[in-house]
């Protein structure tokens, strides 16, 4: 069975099985076939970042196989019946290898015109179908409490158009940034890393992704007694899966 066969069908399969995971449920056929020995692995690639309650973390920090992402890849190869190799990295690394074509699906991805060039997704009529996202990760400026800076959910008040903006490695924010006329600041992989950023004064703001911002304010005193959220959020981003696809492959079919 071709790569691109496996895709397809794994596509067809659980459409609604994603969906139904975002409410935690999550319905298996019973009549759903086993793998077969000949059936090569669909290549999964996810951020090594922790992001609760998708990746859980062990003791150490790092995630290994605990959270609702791998749930889902569980439930999704039972009812494909295809087998799925998992691999955890950093977050650009698994847009860089699904562009060439060494990672063949990735979850939680949010949608940029550009991506479309090396992977595709759901749509209806042409255009991003929402309706299938798989959850929607909101997005929040996050700047030092004894700045006047504001965000009056379309312009940064107090923040100069040279001064640099905290974003992570690989995020889709980034874009969001650079159309305000700012410039990003994406060495930092974590939203921990940024905050501390902030508040060593390397960036004048950061945008983040708001439940790993927050958590991470909630359990460092340090950074939440000197950094503010800003409201409204700056970004609402539906997140879905996306293949790997040829150029020339059709756009599979919302389900």
């Amino acid at each position: 069975m071709s790569s691109m066969s496996r895709l397809w069908m794994a596509f067809r399969g659980v459409c609604g099985l994603l969906l139904a995971s975002t409410g935690l449920g999550v319905g298996l056929s019973a009549a759903a076939p086993a793998p077969t020995p000949e059936t090569p692995p669909l290549r999964v690639c996810l951020n090594e970042q922790p992001h609760l309650p998708w990746r859980f973390p062990d003791a150490d920090g790092r995630v290994r196989k605990d959270g609702l992402d791998f749930f889902v890849l569980d439930a999704l190869s039972q009812r494909a019946a295809v087998p799925i190799t998992v691999h955890l990295k950093p977050w650009k690394r698994c847009l860089a290898e699904l562009k060439v074509g060494e990672q063949d699906f990735i979850l939680g991805i949010s949608h940029l015109p550009e991506r479309e060039e090396f992977a595709v997704y759901p749509e209806r009529q042409g255009r991003p179908d929402e309706s299938l996202a798989l959850r929607h990760e909101r997005y929040h400026w996050y700047a030092m409490r004894a700045l006047p800076i504001q965000w009056d959910g379309k312009q940064l008040s107090s923040v100069a158009t040279e001064a640099l903006v905290g974003v992570q490695t690989g995020y889709s924010i980034a874009n969001a940034v650079r159309e305000l006329g700012l410039k990003i600041d994406e060495g930092a992989r974590t939203a921990e890393s940024n905050l501390e950023k902030l508040v060593r004064g390397r960036v004048a703001v950061a945008a983040l992704q708001s439940k790993e911002a927050d958590r991470v304010l909630l359990a460092r005193r340090d950074l939440s007694s000197h950094v503010q959220r800003l409201e409204p959020p700056c970004r609402n981003a539906p997140t879905t899966r996306r293949f790997r696809a040829p150029s020339g492959t059709p756009t599979p079919p919302g389900c």
